[in-house]
């Protein structure tokens, strides 16, 4: 194994170590993914397959991976799991909707099929965000090779089709100016960009410190895109006070521990958990919420 890569691996390694002092608490740097691209590609080569996924955590109705592809994938759809796809390197075409051809039951609530047919399709690059609906017929197409970061959240059964959703990187900055203009004389401001009952994304900009929030029912992702934070997490809210049912908010975190958070970075905050953004700067961050 070269140094470059022994480096990036323990990197990675030693972020997941330090973030599970916090039960729940999961935290992936945008630097790690480069070497989990170097060791899936690894184990692609070994296995000679042109699709490798590994489960990084599993966390109650939700669950998160890393994949990687090197040519197209089969057509898939799941009936009762809806995936949340995190383009992070390379570039690929993602067929949506319509019919599977030829479709075969691989498993409970799995279909796999040849290719879709009809639909809509959309590019996906480094900093994209989809979300596929359960029930919806979906299917990868790669030239080269493509590193995706994949939420996924079981549902009771299929969703609503129109559900689906893609925001680009650049559709997602473009929400920094828009949201600093509503802060009027606030230090954040906030937009839902979809609700589905289960889950939703948001954005939220920063130009201070946040309030310590606690989510007693909730699961918050947090995806920096702009902007620099440490995120504290764990410990107790100071002076809480009850804002609505299950959520929490207090002045300040008594103990827990404190993370930097750079753009491209993740991190997962469990539910019943006290969490707060500190930032000095301008902050704006995406927010994939999910109920427990």
């Amino acid at each position: 194994m070269s140094m470059r890569r022994t480096i990036l691996l323990s990197t990675l390694l030693l972020a997941a170590a330090v973030a599970a002092s916090v039960p729940g608490f999961v935290y992936w740097p945008q630097s790690g993914w480069a070497g989990w691209n170097t060791k899936i590609a690894g184990q692609m080569k070994e296995q000679n397959k042109n699709v490798v996924g590994v489960d990084l955590d599993k966390f109650g109705n939700h669950w998160s991976s890393i994949s990687r592809r090197n040519g197209d994938g089969v057509a898939e759809a799941h009936e009762k799991v809806t995936d949340v796809f995190i383009a992070e390197r390379g570039e690929a075409t993602l067929r949506v909707g319509g019919t599977v051809k030829t479709p075969r039951t691989v498993s409970e609530g799995e279909i796999r099929g040849e290719v879709i047919e009809g639909g809509q399709q959309v590019t996906l690059r480094p900093g994209d965000i989809v979300r596929i609906p359960a029930g919806m017929p979906h299917q990868m197409l790669v030239k080269k090779e493509f590193l995706y970061f994949v939420t996924k959240v079981q549902e009771t059964g299929s969703q609503d089709p129109k559900g689906f959703g893609y925001w680009s990187k650049s559709d997602l900055a473009a929400w920094g100016p828009k949201l600093k203009a509503k802060l009027s004389g606030k230090n954040v401001a906030t937009e839902q960009l979809a609700n589905w009952g289960t889950h939703s994304l948001m954005l939220v900009y920063r130009t201070g410190d946040g309030e310590a929030e606690v989510h007693e029912k909730q699961v918050d992702y947090f995806w920096i895109q702009s902007g620099e934070t440490t995120v504290a997490v764990g410990g107790k809210a100071v002076n809480p006070r009850t804002t609505g049912p299950g959520e929490i908010r207090g002045s300040g975190i008594d103990g827990g521990e404190k993370t930097a958070m750079r753009p491209g970075d993740l991190a997962h905050i469990p539910p019943n958990t006290p969490h707060q953004a500190l930032t000095k700067g301008d902050l704006l961050y995406a927010v994939i919420k999910v109920t427990q």
